[in-house]
């Protein structure tokens, strides 16, 4: 066999097997954008539950509101930064305070996180039966209520890294072998403040904040979620879980030593009874 035959034969082979890892390359892509579009973008937790305590819910009906958007107004595109040992093999830091309008790895399409935040604190007290009533204001503006659970979303940040490793199947191959192709840095801070609607004055305030990490070797992984749930809005929930149950208990024991005899609820009742 001539050496320009056997030449050919071998450009042929390296020419499949590219094509191959070409097309194994698109599958785990297709398949990871597939399982992204049935992701939990929600922040609920079972916190709530937790945080139950033994007693019966304190009489007050209280309302929770959308948080005040107070965050830094940064994206992505503000703040890259490259790094590289050696041409062609580098990472790319980038940080936003806006994941539900910009993230670069995998998209958030969430509403605003001060709904998000707000609804997954008001889910967590329903489910702590810390009161007799709890309404979400944004979808009850109207209702009567004793107390309204106020929040300043100061923090959001969601810091990314990816990791590049040159082009082509070189690039694919070392991803295939298990080195990182993303990892997260996820911040969340948030003031809470309960107001009395009597007297309008704040009876109850703290503050939540904390931080996670994540690191995925691949786009299926990093599409896949966790727990069923968009890997941000899993680490921002479990910030949530982990810091909601003393919150709340301390909430109620502040709501239990100053709740009236009446509440807005019970008013209401002894009105429709007296018609």
């Amino acid at each position: 066999m001539s050496r320009k035959r056997m030449y050919l034969r071998c450009l042929t082979k390296s020419w499949l097997a590219a094509k191959a890892f070409a097309a194994l390359a698109v599958l785990v892509l297709v398949s990871g954008c597939g399982t992204a579009s049935h992701l939990d973008l929600s922040l609920k937790t079972n916190a709530g539950l937790r945080a139950r305590l033994s007693g019966d819910p304190v009489p007050v009906t209280i309302g929770v509101d959308e948080f005040i958007d107070l965050r830094p107004q940064s994206h992505g595109s503000d703040n890259k930064k490259y790094y590289s040992f050696f041409p062609g093999v580098l990472w790319v830091n980038i940080g936003t305070n806006l994941p539900e309008i910009y993230t670069a790895f995998t998209p958030f399409r969430t509403r605003a996180l001060t709904s998000g935040v707000a609804e997954a604190v008001a889910h967590a007290i329903r489910q702590s039966g810390l009161c007799r009533k709890i309404v979400f204001l944004p979808v009850d503006p109207y209702a009567k209520v004793d107390y309204r659970l106020e929040g300043i979303l100061r923090r959001t940040q969601v810091d990314e890294r990816g990791y590049y490793y040159g082009f082509l199947m070189y690039a694919w191959i070392l991803r295939l072998m298990g080195l990182p192709y993303v990892r997260y840095n996820v911040f969340l801070e948030v003031d809470l403040r309960l107001r009395s609607m009597q007297s309008n004055k704040i009876i109850w305030e703290t503050k939540i904040a904390g931080c996670r990490t994540g690191k995925y070797h691949n786009v299926y992984s990093l599409t896949r979620g966790k727990e069923g749930k968009h890997c941000i809005a899993y680490y921002l929930s479990d910030i949530l879980g982990a810091k909601l149950p003393a919150v709340l208990r301390d909430m109620k024991a502040a709501l239990a030593a100053i709740a009236g005899p009446i509440t807005a609820v019970e008013e209401s009742k002894s009105r429709e009874v007296e018609k």
